[in-house]
């Protein structure tokens, strides 16, 4: 925590006072206090800002204000860019509630954002009835379709979104390669080493076919907030690694979360509800004349994808950054990979049920093991 109206408490750290700094230069009127949040999965930091008028000022307006309150990104240039963060926030801004930026220092990495709150979609969700849960996964569909109503070419031009292609798709599996099965203890023999590489290249070839749209690339409950101020509309966060490519990926994201759990059934009926509002939501004409059955087919390929992605990831910030907290949910993405391989491997007339099959075979019979008794420990 940075808690002061004139002085840094000490000790501090040189980032801690430029930002103290820079927000006294930003908000000179203000006393300013500063509580740190926990942190995510990157190397950005955040603060909740609050200001209070300065008694002198509220004397001579002869009245109390409320405190000000904000959300302070503090991002080290050397190790996260707030360039594509912003130029993404003023892309989405017209379209969908992203938080509107107060102040920023380009050089430094300092953003001053408004605040949705502390209400994650997550919580609204946790212990909410069955009927509100439907009305809130709805909305969130809602909130993605009109994100996806955004033009490709107006976000490559506006923002300079790069293409989620073959080069990215691959690089995010051989996460699983390079993080995950180290962790697990299980070496990949050339045979094996084979069939990924058939794998990987089946999931692009099958990817790259899908119609493209803006992907936010991390659209789930802990990305998505309840407004503090508009409480029907959802605010959406972390969006700054987006980039063009497949329709499903985002769907996939939010109804297999790795944080949140829910039914076959459920999942079927809210990806039905994105396919019946689809063909009305002004998306290209590709998306919107797809069929629930393609829509399935394509979200169990995205999120095979998406969930070795993960697996990889869950592991490197646990082993390279120190976030163990992440190997807890790695069992819930791991079940989720297991179902998609499953239903792919159950269709036989699917062009990648017999690759789907192969791995899903070598995947319970030599890493399943390791990793039930790694994640037993």
């Amino acid at each position: 925590m940075i808690a002061s109206t004139s002085a840094v408490t000490s000790p501090a750290t040189e980032r801690e006072i430029s930002l103290h700094n820079w927000l006294q230069e930003q908000f000179h009127d203000f006393d300013i206090q500063i509580d740190s949040l926990p942190g995510d999965a990157s190397f950005r930091r955040y603060h909740r800002l609050c200001l209070t008028a300065k008694a002198g000022e509220q004397d001579q307006a002869n009245t109390v204000t409320e405190p000000l309150r904000y959300i302070v990104m503090d991002a080290p240039p050397e190790m996260e860019s707030i360039v594509e963060f912003v130029a993404v926030d003023e892309l989405l801004a017209p379209t969908i509630n992203v938080p509107t930026i107060i102040a920023k220092d380009m050089t430094q990495g300092f953003l001053v954002l408004q605040d949705f709150g502390t209400t994650e979609f997550a919580h609204l969700v946790a212990d909410a009835p069955v009927e509100a849960v439907d009305s809130y996964y709805k909305q969130a569909i809602d909130t993605l379709l009109a994100l996806q109503t955004i033009e490709p070419a107006q976000a490559q031009q506006q923002a300079q979104l790069p293409d989620y292609d073959a080069a990215m798709l691959e690089r995010e599996m051989d996460l699983f390669s390079d993080w995950f099965i180290p962790y697990v203890g299980v070496p990949f023999t050339t045979a094996e080493q084979q069939g990924w590489q058939a794998l990987k290249t089946a999931i692009i070839e099958q990817v790259l076919t899908q119609p493209k749209v803006i992907v936010h690339r991390d659209y789930h409950s802990r990305n998505l907030m309840q407004d503090c101020a508009d409480a029907e509309r959802l605010g959406v966060i972390d969006f700054q690694d987006a980039v063009i490519g497949a329709y499903s990926y985002d769907l996939s994201s939010l109804l297999r979360d790795a944080y949140v759990d829910w039914s076959a059934e459920q999942i079927a009926a809210w990806t039905q509800y994105y396919s019946d509002k689809v063909g009305a939501a002004n998306i290209a004409a590709e998306v919107s004349h797809i069929t629930t059955e393609q829509l399935t087919y394509d979200l169990m390929v995205m999120g095979m994808q998406r969930h070795l992605k993960i697996l990889g990831i869950f592991v490197r910030l646990s082993e390279r950054d120190g976030k163990a907290r992440y190997l807890a949910d790695i069992p819930k993405v791991m079940r989720d990979l297991v179902v998609e391989l499953t239903w792919l491997s159950e269709r036989s007339d699917s062009p990648i049920a017999a690759i789907a099959t192969e791995f899903k075979g070598w995947l319970e019979e030599t890493v399943m093991p390791a990793f039930k008794q790694k994640f037993a420990q």
